[in-house]
C-alpha cells in the first residue's frame, strides 16, 4: 500500500509534496493514497514547466527575446548528436586537430567534443576578419593563434555559426598556407541568406534563418551566452 509514496520520495519530490505524504503514510488507504498522489502531481508541475528547455524560461531573457525558441535544448542535442556522428565516421581512427573559433563557439564545441568517438585534440583560434571586397588570408587579424604546429594534421575549425563567410574562408586558406594535412569546417548554425563568400561548410547542424539569435554561446553584448537554447532577438530592440 505503501510503495507507490515510498517511490515518490524516494525520487525527490517537491518539500512540500513530501511532507504530505510523510504525515499521512500511517492512515493512508488506497483511494487516500491515490488522492495524495494527485496532489503530488499538482505540486510537481510548476516545477517541471520551469525546467522545460523549449520555450524562453529565463524571466531576464524574456524582455528581449521572442516567445518562441528557434531551437530549443533537445534540437541542440540532436544536431550535436548527427554532427558527431558524420565526423567520427568520416575520420575514423585518424588523429584530428579540433580547432574553435573564440568566443561564441565554447559551449558547442565543448558538447560536440564529447561526442566526436576519434582521438582528437582541441585547440582555439580567436580571430576576426575586416576589409572590403575578396577576402584573403591577409584579410584576417588573429588575436589568438593556435597552441601548437598545425602542420602535416588533420584539422576541424569549428564556429557556432557561418553567415557571410569570411573569418571561416580566410582560416580556411590560412590553414592550407600552413600545410595542414586536410582541413574541414564544421558549424553549428548556417545562415547561407548572409553568405558573401563562397564557402560551404562541410558540417552543418541546421540552416539558421536570417534572424539576431542568442545562446548556446552566442551573444547580444556579452549577454545571453549561458541559455541552454538558441532563441530569437526581438527586432524592434535592435532595428
Amino acid at each position: 500500500m505503501f510503495a507507490s509514496a515510498r517511490r515518490l520520495l524516494s525520487v525527490g519530490v517537491p518539500a512540500a509534496a513530501a511532507s504530505v505524504l510523510a504525515s499521512n503514510r500511517a492512515a493512508c488507504d488506497e483511494s487516500r493514497l491515490a488522492a495524495l498522489e494527485r496532489r503530488v502531481a499538482a505540486l510537481e508541475q510548476p516545477a517541471r514547466a520551469n525546467s522545460r528547455s523549449d520555450g524562453v524560461a529565463s524571466s531576464w531573457a524574456k524582455a528581449v527575446l521572442s516567445p518562441d525558441v528557434l531551437f530549443s535544448e533537445r534540437d541542440l542535442e540532436t544536431m550535436i548528436d548527427s554532427l558527431a556522428a558524420q565526423i567520427t565516421r568520416d575520420y575514423g581512427d585518424e588523429e584530428l586537430v579540433v580547432v574553435g573559433l573564440l568566443d561564441g563557439v565554447f559551449m558547442f564545441l565543448a558538447d560536440l567534443s564529447r561526442k566526436i568517438d576519434t582521438p582528437h585534440t582541441v585547440d582555439f583560434i580567436a580571430a576576426s576578419s575586416y576589409g572590403l571586397g575578396t577576402v584573403s588570408s591577409g584579410n584576417v587579424k588573429i588575436k589568438k593563434d593556435s597552441s601548437f604546429p598545425l602542420a602535416g594534421k588533420h584539422v576541424l575549425i569549428v564556429d557556432e555559426m557561418c553567415d557571410s563567410g569570411r573569418t571561416m574562408a580566410s582560416l580556411k586558406e590560412l590553414m592550407k598556407q600552413r600545410q595542414v594535412k586536410s582541413v574541414k569546417t564544421c558549424v553549428l548554425l548556417d545562415k547561407v541568406s548572409r553568405r558573401t563568400e563562397d564557402i560551404r561548410p562541410d558540417y552543418v547542424g541546421a540552416v539558421c534563418p536570417d534572424e539576431f539569435v542568442v545562446g548556446y554561446g552566442m551573444d547580444w553584448g556579452g549577454k545571453y551566452r549561458s541559455l541552454p537554447f538558441v532563441g530569437v532577438v526581438r527586432k524592434e530592440l535592435y532595428s
